[in-house]
């Protein structure tokens, strides 16, 4: 063995200080400082834990949000930091006294120690004032499709008069982004749906004969973007026309081709084969379609786009505003209140207006950007900003525009920054499937439970939407400007000097990502791949920044090459929701960073044992496992960091393992399949949000037993084949449920309302399913504020649905007036009902745009439909054709006003289209 003298003789080649020796020989007493400095940071991160986790404060947000999220992350670092150091120290001195480490590897353990401990302290002093204030109401979001200046409104008037013009099919509407194309196409929207609010074109309803749609039976609104699959374009109007989502034009065509039509194709990037679509041409020979309207209008950037889609001179260019018209724009997007309090506001806002050169989206969003500045200081600095990056918005020149709405960018905090570029990089997402993702990659922070990380999540929506940057589309999908996406990337690329920072990939056709492709990736941070990926490219280098993995949706993905994850070993994020992947490979080990996966509707029927590799993963979702079942044991326990655990429906933990993941404190959200009454009891006392009682041997089931009211949120229950299950009783509060299934309850009559009315217990319930049960009486149903979805099948003895007694019928009416049934549904099936003889004893209403889908119901003899009932209405049948033909009618006049979709009576899967108009 080497001589200690030799080693720490090697060590003194330079001068040294009294400190540096006392690295070397005091390395004990460093370490016990340090453990000694740790602990107190850690009482203190226990404390501030402590006050977040009072159940007093859900619903509420952090008023210092941003300066506590760090101070705890940074807490966090320097425990794994400690951790780590103390490792090396025990790795070569396991005896008290030992010199078995050498004088280096001491002096700079020693050192660390040192430094490491000056860091806690001076973090420990900063510990953060833990202050909960309530989720202020939010702001009216502003009107995006204001109309504003004479040539806006003179574009109305030439689109409204090539609609009346018989000889006109095809508009193409064009401009350079955010000039306004998309408002303009809404506003025609707006006024073909017979607006109510549409005060300025009262005068265009009064030509058509008072018409406020001009006979068209159908305006389709369809969202384009560059890049966009025909099969999603298709699927889009097949929604609209309430028909299956697929990609067989022949359905579509069916519809069209003998109904008035419109369709309104907003953000073309290049020419789209309207036959191709399923769409009649306007400019058809076939003097069938003579008789019916077909228009279409688009909205492109591209001119030449316009003359390719045989638009002809049929065209509206769409310009920026002048000066004058361009301050009304701007100010009403600024505060008001504070540019007429000085004139020199008013002077700077007039410079700052002028940079944005008419342009309206650059208007909105750098005023709206403004409206929070109150002092002269702020204005200027705004005004130099602008000045200083020596741009301006040139028309045609997209680029002249991103680094003046950069600036909207730079106002928002830091966490929300991360937010928007995540919702604008990763877009098409369904708003609640964005709210998890931020909470996956760390952008929420800590919270109490998940429906408060919701609330915060959607005040953090809500900031995006009245900054004009994101908004929610019809369907509550995630939506932005085009020029708003194009600026996400450019500064997620570092303002274009590190192109491939952030990858995010569509493919049209089933590919395999050629290997050149992969050479991307080497210094990208994150990676979204959407479209028919069969195969991933092969890596041959490491990509040490990638940090998240997203490959969603993707029937055609079926294998993971073994090494692939070798390669990303500082990944944090990896998601593959609803590929087709069988197992993961057993290199995933190797990702030892991971605190985010999601493998939830994928062909994995169990858990890998791998998974206790991930000592700091947060989330564990996986959803709609078939054949999961029991996870193995301890392999969940063994996850200390673990806040998220979905394992629902059908996945499911033994007593034994769930009395563990009690004691994990960190645990936000739990769902799972529960087996045992035992288990459901255990449940309860956990923040339980998706919950499937299976088989349980209950007689009576009080929803107030389902989930802890101080610990979260029940969102999504189903419960499946209870044999002996007669009664449920829903008590306690009102709940944040949106899904119910109940499924093979047979014995199951009777549900028993206390406290609360069904629409306040279930006032955010969007979809209901009962299948085989035989409840006698579903009115309850009627008044869901939410209820988007109801579905009713195979209920052997029910006869009629909604069912309310006489004496109560005057009562009914009255509260109707008030508060119309099925306020929010717009999908009602009803499938195998032997026994139905009336959907209801009294006329229903549906105040949006319904389907109503019947099957197997032979003694349904009438529908309960209104007699005022009209074609705006749009109310859709989908059923046999001879069920519908011996439908019996109070009023003949009323199947005039449905749309009916015929199957053929023998072959359930086999479609034709009728339409009753």
């Amino acid at each position: 063995m080497k001589d200690p003298v030799d080693c720490l003789c090697s060590c003194f080649q330079h001068y040294v200080t009294r400190q540096d020796i006392s690295y070397v020989f005091r390395t004990k007493e460093k370490i016990d400082d340090l453990k000694n400095a740790m602990e107190q940071l850690r009482t203190k991160k226990e404390d501030v834990q402590i006050k977040l986790n009072d159940p007093q404060q859900n619903g509420k947000v952090l008023d210092n949000q941003h300066q506590v999220q760090d101070w705890l992350r940074d807490a966090g670092e320097k425990k794994d930091k400690v951790e780590w150091l103390l490792e090396e120290y025990g790795k070569g001195n396991c005896v008290a006294g030992s010199y078995s480490l050498n004088c280096y590897s001491r002096y700079k353990i020693g050192r660390n120690a040192f430094k490491l401990k000056d860091e806690i302290t001076q973090l420990t002093a900063k510990q953060p004032e833990i202050k909960f204030i309530d989720i202020p109401p939010p702001k009216p979001v502003p009107e995006s499709s204001k109309i504003v200046g004479k040539k806006i409104r003179s574009n109305i008037d030439i689109a409204h008069s090539y609609l009346a013009d018989e000889r006109v099919g095809i508009i193409g509407i064009w401009g350079m982004g955010g000039v306004g194309k998309t408002t303009l196409l809404k506003k025609i929207k707006h006024s073909l749906s017979g607006d109510a609010n549409m005060g300025l074109l009262k005068k265009f309803n009064q030509l058509w004969s008072g018409n406020a749609n001009m006979g068209f039976h159908h305006v389709l609104l369809i969202k384009a973007s560059k890049g966009i699959q025909v099969g999603e374009l298709r699927k889009q109007i097949a929604e609209k026309l309430n028909l299956k989502p697929s990609d067989d034009k022949e359905d579509i065509l069916n519809v069209l081709k003998k109904s008035n039509f419109v369709l309104l194709l907003d953000n073309i990037w290049e020419e789209v084969d309207l036959v191709d679509l399923g769409i009649p041409h306007p400019y058809s020979d076939d003097n069938s379609t003579k008789k019916y309207k077909h228009k279409v209008i688009f909205t492109t950037r591209s001119e030449d786009v316009c003359a390719k889609m045989s638009a002809g001179k049929n065209t509206i260019k769409v310009e920026c505003l002048e000066p004058d018209e361009a301050w009304d724009l701007f100010k009403d997007n600024v505060n008001l209140a504070v540019i007429d309090s000085d004139e020199k506001f008013k002077e700077i806002a007039w410079q700052v207006m002028e940079k944005c050169g008419g342009l309206p989206l650059a208007l909105k969003v750098v005023g709206k950007a403004m409206s929070n500045k109150k002092s002269i200081q702020d204005w200027e600095f705004i005004l130099n900003s602008i000045e200083n990056s020596d741009t301006k918005v040139v028309q045609g020149m997209q680029e002249s525009l991103l680094p003046i709405l950069k600036f909207s960018y730079d106002n928002l905090p830091r966490n929300i920054q991360e937010c928007f570029l995540c919702a604008s990089i990763l877009r098409w997402l369904p708003k609640d499937g964005l709210l998890a993702c931020w909470m996956g990659l760390g952008l929420i922070g800590d919270f109490v439970n998940l429906q408060q990380a919701y609330g915060i999540a959607r005040y953090i929506f809500k900031n995006l939407e009245e900054s004009c940057l994101l908004y929610s589309s019809d369907d509550d999908y995630v939506s932005l400007h085009d020029v708003i996406y194009e600026m996400a990337v450019w500064i997620a690329s570092d303002c274009g000097k590190k192109v491939n920072k952030w990858i995010g990939k569509e493919y049209d056709l089933a590919t395999k990502i050629p290997s050149i492709n992969g050479e991307n990736w080497r210094f990208a941070s994150r990676v979204s791949i959407n479209g028919k990926v069969e195969l991933l490219p092969i890596l041959p280098h490491q990509c040490s920044d990638l940090l998240c993995l997203m490959i969603r949706f993707n029937s055609c993905f079926k294998n993971i090459p073994e090494g692939f994850f070798k390669q990303m070993t500082k990944l944090t994020y990896l998601d593959l929701e609803a590929t087709h992947i069988k197992e993961l490979p057993k290199d995933i080990k190797c990702l030892v960073n991971l605190q985010y996966l999601n493998i939830s509707s994928t062909n994995i029927s169990s858990l890998p044992k791998e998974l206790v590799c991930f000592k700091k993963l947060q989330y564990l979702i996986c959803k709609h496992l078939k054949g999961l079942g029991k996870v193995e044991k301890d392999l969940m326990s063994k996850l200390q960091k673990l806040k998220v655990i979905d394992i629902f429906p059908s996945g499911w933990v033994e007593l034994e393992e769930l009395n563990k993941l009690k004691k994990h404190n960190s645990i936000k959200a739990i769902g799972m399949c529960v087996v045992s009454e035992e288990v459901r009891q255990q449940l309860s006392c956990l923040p339980t949000a998706w919950l499937s009682l299976y088989n349980l041997d209950i007689i009576s089931l009080s929803f107030d037993t389902l989930s802890c009211e101080n610990h979260g949120y029940l969102q999504s229950l189903q419960i499946e084949s209870c044999p002996q299950l007669k009664k449920i009783v829903m008590n306690g509060r009102k709940t944040h449920l949106n899904k119910l299934t109940i499924f093979n309850v047979e014995k199951l009559q009777n549900i028993i309302w206390k406290d609360l009315s069904p629409p306040e217990f279930f006032h955010v319930l969007k979809e209901l399913s009962i299948s085989k049960c035989n409840l006698d009486n579903l009115a309850w149903v009627l008044h869901l504020p939410c209820l988007s979805e109801l579905r009713i099948t195979d209920c052997a003895k029910i006869e009629t649905l909604f069912y309310i007694e006489e004496e109560r019928e005057i009562q009914q009416q009255e509260v109707s007036e008030h508060r119309p049934t099925f306020p929010a549904l717009t999908n009602l099936y009803i499938t195998n009902l032997p026994k139905l003889v009336s959907i209801s004893n009294f006329a229903l209403d549906f105040p949006r745009p319904a389907l109503l889908r019947v099957r197997q119901c032979l003694n349904l003899k009438k529908l309960p439909f209104k007699s005022g009932i009209n074609n705006n209405q749009h109310i859709y049948i989908d059923c046999e054709n001879k069920w519908w033909e011996s439908l019996e009618w109070d009023n003949a006049s009323i199947p005039s006003h449905l749309l009916t979709y015929f199957i053929v009576d023998e072959n359930p899967n086999e479609c034709t289209t009728s339409g009753s108009k």
